[in-house]
């Protein structure tokens, strides 16, 4: 009778405890691999794990019937087993965590990145497996927690709840980084690394289902300064020389006196303190606030001197500054010395991977961290985009086209870069492209072929911007996978790397081969010296970094060097280098581009900045609290700064510090507040007339 009396009390405290425990293991196994050492922080997703499982361990208990309750024990640990080992596999594949809600319009997209997935989970087998071991024990002890009759469990799991939810909110109620991660304020990154992947997920659904409400921090500061008013002088960026244009040099006695120039803001005419009192959604009001308290950035030698020229911008996927060589690819490497040097420039890994890494060049802004994908959502619901270089130059009588050699819905593209100004021509909306005698797309696709199909729309007798998403540098690096490498193997294999290195460099030499064209082309033409062409990654290869490392002849620092790239702006008018020593990143290009060709735009709506101006340099990583400054390199992993003259460390307060990160953290939720408000519809901005560039000398 005892023997017995005390089964049923083991099964009772299985019934009860069984999910609550392995939720908590399971959680405890994700943050220990995924997120980092253990910290006092640990606590927020253990009580949430415990709270999630007493809530599980009630609706088990309830179910009638012995068998029905034991396979829906089944069905619920196998799912929060599979939900554990995705996110570990995810975050081994794109090095950033995985929002499943969020990401659900792309998730069909998964199966392209099969052969990564399958490597990475094979480098992740005991983390997976480990992960598992709350569903094979069900599978065991279920048979015993099945013979509790229905109901038993209610009470004491409904307590269970009840405490863990308590303690949870009333710890999370005093800790303000911790409340906002569980309220998706803060990112994806942090809110694992803080509350867990249960709760970030939930909280990150909730916030891609009704849109973020996000609070930014009005900084306190001087008004910015009104555009009708008296011009201030400021100095020029230190290091910078003039730029050389393709112009005849005067003869030494008829060189004019050296003109005084004058900075000016670069604000646009926008009341934005009318619009404070004018408007009652409180979001939008505070967004008038805090973009009427930036300080903006100002006009300098370099505004508007590529007024008037075509531009060609090319994202290149998944480019590192390694695949510049002055043998290999010497009109990379001639674009690169030869235009605007940039010797500091970064690509951090933004949410979203590829679709992030182009967001933040095209906008200026931040992708965000959680949350919906932005491009694609913005197409979705046909944000306005204003500030976008196929809606600034459209308005000046650009021809504005998009190319891609990949589908036309890929990341929802098909909806974004129309939304943005572009005509979107990619497969499936006349991109032609290679095929297998089969009639599939070979994979990857050819830059150079995407080049000389696009030459079909490009009208060189107009203005026109041209923008590129490249393809061939997409992963797998290896022979078989990636046609593009085998396609150029003679060129690399005789290279001192790893085979995967070589193949990486000799897919990522179809960029050579498409610049190169590019180039004739733009000289037969006669338009080179009219042509401005930027280039930048939308990402490093994060999931094969050991390549960069390979080529490098060393391991790289994680935490920024590894992000450090190349950032090409270039035009056949310049005569000599431009050398830029500024700290900068992709969320940079856009404010840079556009004071380039002399385009209106308010510095105060972007994160980035005009990086030929003097505005405070500064580098955002995402989902990290690390930061490049004027004054240092904060690494937020291990508390370690790295001051910059003539600042010394003791010279970098706590203060300044979390000031910084403040900033930040704002910048990182503008984009999803501009997006969920529609806000430059708000501002009633100008359209630009079509001036007399159509009829303009070409």
């Amino acid at each position: 009778m005892k023997k017995v009396t005390n089964a049923k009390n083991a099964a009772f405290l299985l019934q009860y405890l069984f999910f609550p425990l392995a939720l908590c293991f399971q959680e405890l196994v994700f943050h220990v691999r995924v997120t980092g050492p253990v910290t006092g922080d640990i606590v927020y997703p253990l009580l949430f794990a415990f709270f999630t499982g007493s809530l599980i361990s009630m609706i088990y208990s309830a179910i009638p019937g012995n068998f029905l309750r034991y396979i829906s024990g089944v069905v619920i640990t196998l799912f929060f087993t599979l939900f554990f080992q995705v996110h570990v596999v995810y975050h081994s594949v794109f090095v950033t965590y995985w929002a499943p809600f969020s990401t659900l319009s792309v998730a069909g997209q998964a199966f392209d990145y099969g052969g990564m997935i399958h490597d990475n989970a094979l480098a992740n087998n005991t983390t997976l497996m480990l992960l598992a071991l709350p569903f094979l024990l069900y599978l065991i002890f279920g048979i015993i927690m099945r013979k509790i009759p229905s109901g038993k469990a209610v009470v004491p799991s409904f307590i269970g709840l009840l405490i863990t939810a308590v303690l949870f909110f009333a710890l999370i109620l005093n800790d303000k980084e911790a409340y906002e991660c569980a309220r998706a304020q803060n990112g994806l990154d942090e809110g694992m690394a803080t509350t867990g992947a249960l709760c970030s997920s939930i909280a990150d659904g909730l916030f891609a289902a009704k849109g973020g409400e996000l609070t930014i921090t009005v900084p306190a500061s001087d008004p910015a300064p009104d555009p009708s008013s008296a011009r201030i002088p400021v100095p020029s960026p230190a290091g910078v020389p003039a730029a050389s244009l393709n112009t005849a040099d005067p003869a030494p006695e008829d060189t004019p006196p050296e003109e005084t120039f004058t900075p000016i803001p670069q604000i646009m005419d926008i009341d934005l303190n009318s619009l404070v009192e004018a408007e009652s959604n409180n979001n939008i009001k505070n967004m008038h606030l805090y973009f009427a308290a930036q300080k903006p950035s100002y006009t300098n030698k370099y505004t508007g001197i590529f007024e008037g020229y075509n531009l060609i911008w090319i994202t290149v996927e998944g480019m590192c500054r390694y695949i510049i060589d002055e043998e290999r690819t010497p009109t990379l490497y001639k674009l690169s010395h030869e235009g605007f040097d940039f010797s500091h420039y970064y690509t951090p890994l933004w949410y979203g991977s590829t679709s992030g890494g182009e967001w933040a060049v095209l906008t200026g802004m931040p992708p965000g961290n959680g949350g919906y994908i932005a491009m694609e959502h913005t197409g979705t619901a046909k944000t306005n985009m204003y500030f976008t270089p196929s809606r600034r130059l459209e308005a000046l009588g650009y021809d504005c086209y998009g190319f891609h050699a990949n589908y036309a819905d890929y990341y929802g593209r098909n909806k974004s870069h129309p939304n943005m100004g572009l005509k979107w021509i990619a497969y499936g909306t006349g991109y032609k492209g290679e095929l297998w005698k089969n009639g599939n797309l070979i994979w990857p696709q050819s830059d150079l072929n995407l080049w000389n199909e696009s030459r079909e729309y490009l009208d060189f007798s107009r203005p026109f911007y041209a923008y590129y998403m490249t393809i061939s540098g997409h992963a797998q690096y290896n022979w078989g996978g990636n046609s593009m490498a085998a396609r150029h193997k003679d060129l690399t294999i005789d290279l001192p790397y790893e085979d995967k290195t070589k193949a990486y460099l000799a897919c990522e030499y179809e960029v050579e081969l498409m610049l190169a064209q590019m180039l004739k082309d733009l000289e037969a033409a006669g338009i080179l010296d009219k042509t401005v062409i930027v280039l930048t990654a939308d990402h490093i290869p994060y999931n094969d970094m050991e390549i960069c490392d390979d080529i490098a002849g060393y391991e790289l620092e994680k935490e920024f060097e590894q992000y450090e790239n190349s950032l090409i702006i270039w035009s056949g008018a310049m005569k000599e280098p431009v050398a830029v020593d500024k700290y900068c990143s992709s969320i940079d290009i856009l404010p840079t581009v556009l004071n380039l060709f002399g385009i209106e735009f308010d510095s105060r709506l972007m994160a980035g900045r005009d990086i030929l101006s003097d505005s405070p340099q500064l580098v955002m990583f995402n989902g990290s609290k690390s930061f490049i400054s004027d004054k240092c390199m904060y690494n937020a992993k291990d508390g370690s700064i790295t001051p910059f003259a003539p600042y010394t460390e003791e010279d970098i307060s706590k203060e300044y510090i979390l000031s910084i990160q403040e900033e930040i953290k704002n910048k990182a939720r503008l984009a999803s507040l501009i997006i969920d408000n529609n806000y430059y519809d708000k501002l009633d901005l100008p359209l630009v007339p079509v001036d007399t560039l159509e009829g303009s000398d070409r």
